[in-house]
């Protein structure tokens, strides 16, 4: 089997604008910022789609909800090496890309790697799900809640518990203060059944800061402490995976450099490793794996490439994964429909399974599809 051409197509969809406000730190005058997310906004999203001379073409998103774009050059570099080779040999594909792209952006053929197992699992008849291990059937997901307030926050929490979800967690970006008095509230509102996690890219916290909240978090029986810090402050990152006893997810800000994130795990930056298929199913694996031989977690971050269909396959076929993330963007679901997937992923009381079909398993309609797109690279 060879591959024959390479297409993109671009969509116009409605997400997060393509900038973000940066506003100083609530309690703060050390010149630490956080991001504030705008609202509304259509942003250029591509879908990706590799062609072999045997009839079996791979199809995915190039990204998830966020950093979508291959640029000309990228695409021109992809064409240059991928046409002509066998898809299935992934491993000689991404060290060619990865050598010939030493000054792209780290990732950049993530995309192409998703369409290469969607070949694989076509041409094998079998679900990626499957390829990857068949660790499980169906994978447990978390709510991503949101407000701006306690009160907006606690009635979004009662959301999620009622669509079924039993694990919430926040990205509570307050001041360190606050956000502590919220976490006793959720406990004490929520009750001790219902799991927590607290997501902390949006609070930039110091590291003492950071300590008295994992104190807290510990205290209030959270499941996971994510992003606690810089993921590039190796030092305090370090130093607070030995202090506290909550498992602390992180070094998402690496996870276009495996190699970065898995040399973060093996010094103990991080107890539990975040991953992104948006950079390519391939890398995962190489971190699950290398993740295992430590006796620890890959987490993937957001909802994924092609809508939560690359996502549900990895979380349910790899062994060291416990969580599906739903969010975000909210609304992907519905995205995946506009353009012509008729079956994106909605976890269904919590849970979230992956289609039983040979490849991604996505049904398109193709017609709708090419009525969307805005244009072909």
């Amino acid at each position: 089997m060879k591959i024959t051409s390479i297409e993109i197509s671009v969509f116009e969809l409605p997400m997060y604008p393509a900038t973000t406000q940066i506003v100083p730190n609530s309690s703060l005058d050390d010149n630490r910022w956080k991001p504030a997310f705008l609202e509304g906004g259509d942003v250029p999203v591509q879908v990706m789609r590799v062609f072999t001379d045997e009839g079996i073409d791979g199809v995915c998103t190039v990204g998830d909800w966020r950093y979508t774009e291959m640029g000309w050059r990228e695409l021109a570099q992809l064409r240059e090496i991928a046409i002509g080779e066998d898809p299935l040999d992934r491993e000689r594909l991404h060290s060619k890309l990865k050598a010939a792209g030493r000054f792209f952006e780290s990732g950049w053929f993530g995309g192409f790697d998703n369409c290469l197992w969607d070949i694989a699992g076509k041409a094998a008849g079998l679900p990626v799900a499957k390829l990857l291990g068949g660790a499980r059937e169906r994978t447990q997901a978390y709510y991503n809640t949101s407000g701006s307030t306690a009160d907006e926050l606690l009635n979004d929490c009662e959301v999620g518990l009622k669509a079924g979800f039993t694990v919430l967690k926040d990205h509570l970006a307050f001041s360190f203060e606050e956000n502590i008095r919220v976490f006793e509230l959720f406990r004490s509102e929520l009750g001790s059944q219902v799991g927590l996690m607290h997501d902390a890219a949006l609070a930039n916290y110091n590291y003492e800061e950071a300590l008295a909240v994992g104190r807290t978090l510990e205290q209030t029986n959270f499941i996971w402490f994510e992003e606690p810090i810089d993921d590039r402050d190796h030092e305090n990152n370090v130093k607070l995976c030995d202090l506290l006893e909550i498992p602390i997810a992180g070094a998402e800000t690496l996870m276009h450099e495996p190699e970065i994130g898995e040399l973060w795990l093996k010094t103990g930056a991080v107890d539990i490793l975040r991953v992104n298929a948006r950079h390519g199913t391939t890398p995962i694996v190489s971190s699950a794996n290398f993740a295992r031989n430590l006796n620890a977690n890959v987490e993937p971050n957001s909802y994924g490439p092609l809508f939560g269909l690359v996502h549900s396959h990895i979380n349910c076929g790899i062994e060291n994964i416990a969580w599906f993330e739903n969010a975000p963007p909210a609304n992907g679901a519905e995205m995946g429909e506009q353009i012509g997937l008729l079956n994106p992923i909605r976890p269904v009381n919590g849970w979230v399974t992956y289609p039983d079909a040979p490849g991604w398993g996505a049904e398109w309609d193709w017609k709708q599809f090419e009525k969307q797109r805005v244009a072909v690279l």
